[in-house]
């Protein structure tokens, strides 16, 4: 009984059962802890590596050129060997929120193409402490990739032809083109010449007035919205007074079609939110929209009112003729290496009435009575290429940005010449915005003399109306392509104004054109028949004086009518001004 009740007591006695249990539980605890371990470490390790595969992708993107050697030189200096990396791969990354998020990055050829982003991979093994019980392996292999993105751009200007017509003749243009409702007027357009505009803010006005929907926000670089929203556009961002300003221009041009690109264009819109970006980062003035609607159409003989004070010169009518710049050439441009700027070619149809006083001795018996001078200016246009843009400048002599800007040509006959001085007709056909054509060019009449013969014992013989005419063509100067280049400092410093070209070329042009050389006389072909007899002596002495005559009489007061033309509409004979309206670099980012 008694050794009965002491097993029954034993079988309920429950003493020592955690110990039993842990004991048992023991090595799968072991082995949970082991586990965690190791997963802790290969957390650890991936994020380890992560890290540097972002820093390689960043230092690769920092300086494309050298991507590699960049990325292996960050990895390598933190602790791991250059064979963990194992691609790279530099390409095309579009802040779109329009393109899903796979497709965002392209890869490219960094030889030949404008990259902005790189992709790196980097794989390495990760020890494995006690799971390598389990997996038979001692080390597990971990990979992680990153891309990181920076694009670098820049936003300029060319002041040339157009962009330097003074207000008058802009509102003498404005009138050609649109009526005379369209005329701003001096005061108001100094006004909007010092109204700033933020290029950004302009975009988002235009985007919402023409209701764009695109999921890329720079789509509307790519819109055609009509000349009246855009400047209905432009005076929402001006004061109430100085918008009122534009009010007739835009019901002049209401419902004429306009590019948004005819404002700023050049730049890849695919690039989304970082062109977004950029725009917010230029300011140009409320009369540059101005002068982007008047450039976006020929120009067709505008008259321009100019009140010259040349001696000699009794009167001068002066047209304005322009063609337009080629499609997607904005007023600014903006966009990576290679985006260019296009100016159209000018022309200046100057007929000069000069005091016929300045001929003397011409021929025995020979009086001038009239002198007419009709006189062409033809002005090249000018291209401007953005060569580097560099986000690495960091001294202040280093280049931020260069470009190479050059003359376009004018017709091939003209070389290449930097402008044309004709004198003669042109065609009634010549087009606007063709070069002009010196095989196309006429003779004008230039003189008409009066010439009385005595004749013994009777009236004396009397040619009142003896018209003289002449033709000549001058090609000026000649187009080199030249580089501009400015430093970190140069833009830290606001000094971003260059100009290229020649100065000075009037006075040897005109010189040239009146020269014997280049002038071709002749009487008018209807009067020929009236050269004969006791006239023909008279008249041929007239024309073999005439040349020299001109040179000498009609260089100084042409060449001030030209220079004070050119002056008074804020034109230069072969120069102009490239101007940076802004340097562009995204800070390096990573992407998904």
């Amino acid at each position: 009984m008694w050794l009965t009740d002491r097993i029954a007591q034993f079988r309920r006695d429950e003493s020592g059962v955690v110990a039993i249990i842990v004991s048992l539980m023991l090595t799968v605890l072991f082995g949970f802890v082991a586990l965690g371990v190791d997963v802790a470490a290969l957390y650890r390790d991936r994020a380890r590596l992560q890290a540097a595969s972002d820093l390689g992708a960043m230092s690769a993107m920092a300086d494309a050129a050298a991507a590699e050697t960049r990325a292996i030189d960050a990895i390598t200096k933190n602790d791991r060997a250059a064979t963990t990396l194992t691609g790279l791969q530099t390409g095309r990354y579009f802040r779109n929120p329009a393109i899903p998020r796979t497709e965002r990055f392209v890869p490219l050829d960094a030889d030949t193409e404008i990259v902005n982003a790189a992709h790196v991979t980097l794989s390495d093994a990760s020890p494995l402490y006690f799971a390598q019980i389990f997996s038979g392996t001692p080390t597990v292999d971990l990979s992680r990739s990153a891309l990181a993105t920076r694009t670098g751009a820049a936003s300029f200007s060319l002041d040339s032809h157009l962009a330097d017509l003074d207000p008058a003749a802009l509102d003498a243009v404005l009138t050609a083109e649109y009526g005379a409702g369209a005329a701003i007027g001096v005061g108001d357009m100094t006004l909007l010449a010092d109204a700033q505009i933020n290029l950004g803010e302009l975009m988002e006005t235009i985007d919402a007035l023409t209701g764009g929907t695109s999921r890329n926000p720079a789509d509307v670089l790519n819109a055609v919205t009509t000349v009246d929203t855009l400047l209905d556009a432009l005076a929402s961002e001006l004061p109430p007074a100085l918008a009122g300003s534009l009010a007739g221009l835009a019901s002049a041009a209401a419902g004429q079609d306009i590019d948004v690109a005819t404002v700023i264009g050049g730049i890849d819109t695919r690039l989304g939110l970082t062109v977004t970006d950029f725009l917010t980062e230029i300011d140009v003035s409320a009369l540059d929209i101005v002068k982007a609607v008047i450039a976006s159409e020929d120009i067709d003989a505008a008259s321009l009112g100019l009140d010259l004070d040349v001696a000699g010169i009794v009167g001068v009518d002066a047209q304005l003729t322009a063609g337009e710049p080629p499609a997607q050439s904005g007023w600014v441009a903006m966009g990576e290496e290679g985006v260019q700027l296009h100016r159209a070619a000018a022309r200046l149809a100057l007929d000069i009435d000069a005091d016929p006083g300045l001929l003397t001795g011409l021929a025995g018996n020979v009086v001038a009575t009239d002198l007419n001078v009709p006189l062409y200016v033809e002005l090249a246009g000018a291209t401007a290429t953005l060569d580097e843009i560099s986000c690495n400048a960091s001294r202040p002599s280093d280049p931020a940005a260069s470009f190479l800007v050059s003359h376009t040509p004018l017709h091939p006959a003209n070389g290449t010449s930097l402008a044309a001085l004709y004198l003669g007709t042109l065609p009634a056909s010549t087009s606007p915005s063709a070069p002009i054509d010196p095989a196309t060019l006429g003779f004008a009449d230039l003189l008409t003399v009066r010439i009385a013969i005595p004749v013994p014992l009777l009236p004396d013989l009397v040619l009142a109306d003896l018209v003289i005419q002449a033709r000549s063509h001058v090609a000026v100067g000649s187009s080199n392509t030249d580089r501009i280049t400015f430093t970190r400092g140069d833009v830290a410093a606001g000094d971003t104004v260059r100009s290229f070209g020649s100065e000075l070329l009037t006075t040897n042009a005109v010189s040239t054109l009146l020269s014997s050389e280049t002038t071709e006389i002749r009487v008018k072909p209807d009067q020929q028949g009236l050269v004969t007899g006791l006239a023909a002596p008279v008249v041929n002495t007239l024309l073999a004086n005439l040349p020299a005559q001109l040179l000498a009489a009609l260089t100084t007061p042409v060449d001030g009518v030209v220079d004070g033309v050119l002056a008074s509409v804020g034109l230069e004979l072969g120069a102009g001004e490239l101007t940076l309206t802004g340097h562009h670099c995204e800070l390096i980012r990573l992407v998904q």
